[in-house]
């Protein structure tokens, strides 16, 4: 009995747990060996103490059956009563060491549960969501295209001429190791336009055209407010990573990135202006059709490293329906994404 169920500890030692991390199995593979040994060792002495016993007890049967004092059949009767004394002493004893091992065998495996449990949940931790949410800033440089060419003879615009804040999803697509996205979002972003030469514009027969005024202003300008929806293919060329016991680490924008995809969305245009009349300064601000396009559609496309990205986008319809040229935004931003 004894030698199986220490065969069955080695075993286990030996075999059950070669999942379990170099370090910590080092550890804990060495305590386990040391209290099976332990063992061994008590059931190894109380095995020898009670064969020595016998022994002894044997041989004094043995003196008085030689003395006379007890005959042949009296001395073979007490010799099995002895060995089966001790052979119960024995099996009693090494019981109880036996259930030791048990024990320890049964810790063993419960703890082994565990560790595949919490090792398990620790992997998942390593691999991104399929889906992740987004929020993201942007900053850029907004200009107006005339007929395909920028025309600063009506438009100009500062460095800085574009905000937009947006939030959104995107998701892996395929396996877990897959480098494609698909990336959408939902964003407002704010156009501010110059005009020059003192003039603005003004709908005049369904045609929205540039008009001088009739007195000095210190501002015009056209503002825009597009809403939109993006929609983005991505490729994302960050690597997999290893922790130090080699689980791989799946993140995406650990590297640079590039997307491309188109958007729809819905435009509201005004006019600003500030200007002095009789030595007061004046602030005007109108909100109109204008004959402007309210439905917008256009292309967009980005590259970036980590959270800062490099994005352009076109509108592909004009601005007005009917003006003295086809008029489209451009934009350029730098863009702060927050996953």
């Amino acid at each position: 009995m004894k030698k199986i169920i220490f065969s069955t500890a080695l075993i286990l030692l030996g075999t059950g747990f070669a999942n379990a991390q170099k370090t910590d199995e080092s550890q804990e593979n060495t305590f386990f060996t040391r209290k099976i040994n332990d063992i061994s060792y008590d059931i190894d002495i109380i095995i020898k103490k009670n064969k020595e016993q016998l022994k002894k007890e044997l041989n004094d049967i043995e003196k008085k059956l030689e003395n006379n004092e007890l005959t042949k059949t009296e001395a073979d009767s007490i010799r099995i009563v002895k060995a089966e004394f001790y052979a119960r002493q024995i099996e009693d004893e090494t019981k109880l060491q036996e259930d030791r091992i048990k024990k320890l065998i049964n810790e063993k495996i419960e703890n082994n549960i565990h560790f595949s449990s919490d090792m398990s949940t620790y992997q998942k931790k390593l691999i991104e969501k399929k889906v992740l949410a987004s929020a993201e800033y942007a900053f850029g440089h907004s200009m107006i295209l005339a007929d395909g060419k920028s025309n600063h003879d009506y438009y100009s615009s500062n460095v800085l001429s574009s905000f937009g804040v947006g939030i959104g999803a995107k998701t892996r697509l395929g396996k877990e190791t897959s480098s494609w996205y698909w990336k959408s979002n939902y964003d407002v972003l704010f156009h501010f336009f110059k005009l020059s030469n003192g003039k603005t514009f003004e709908n005049v027969n369904n045609e929205t055209i540039l008009v001088d005024l009739d007195f000095p202003v210190k501002r015009s300008r056209m503002n825009l407010i597009d809403i939109k929806l993006s929609n983005y293919l991505e490729y994302d060329f960050s690597k997999p990573k290893f922790d130090e016991f080699g689980n791989p680490i799946i993140r995406s924008r650990q590297s640079f990135y590039v997307g491309a995809g188109f958007f729809l969305g819905y435009s509201q245009i005004s006019r600003s202006l500030v200007y002095e009349k009789n030595g007061e300064e004046y602030k005007e601000n109108t909100q109109a059709k204008f004959n402007a396009n309210h439905f917008i559609y256009g292309v967009s496309a980005y590259v970036g490293y980590k959270n800062f990205s490099l994005r352009g986008t076109y509108n592909l319809n004009p601005i007005f329906k009917r003006s003295f040229a086809d008029q489209n935004i451009l934009n350029v931003a730098l863009v702060l994404e927050l996953l």
